[in-house]
């Protein structure tokens, strides 16, 4: 619950990135889909791909950050989905510097 009363938040058509500091050495995620966004099948799918998207950049340490899947996810493509995250990444500062997304 910290991380919704201390932690800021940025959004975007597809995605809410919600973060917090930890103060640990390595970043933390969560990714959540409602089932608003779809069946089972399509929120697992959902949360697969943005684990890849997020395993696949370089964060920068210390943050708890939650990732949760809007509506409009359910029909987006991996590509949409990375872009996404990518933007609300770069924009909350969680994307380690010099990286490329």
């Amino acid at each position: 619950m910290e991380i919704h009363q201390n932690g800021r938040s940025a959004a975007n058509r597809l995605l809410v990135l919600r973060l917090s500091a930890n103060g640990l050495d390595r970043s933390r995620f969560c990714f959540v889909a409602s089932k608003r966004v779809g069946n089972a099948v399509v929120r697992n799918r959902i949360k697969r791909r943005l684990r890849e998207a997020v395993r696949l950049t370089d964060c920068e340490p210390g943050w708890d950050a939650i990732i949760m899947a809007r509506k409009d996810a359910g029909a987006a493509d991996y590509g949409a989905l990375e872009r996404a995250a990518h933007n609300l990444m770069r924009r909350t500062n969680l994307m380690a510097t010099g990286s490329k997304p």
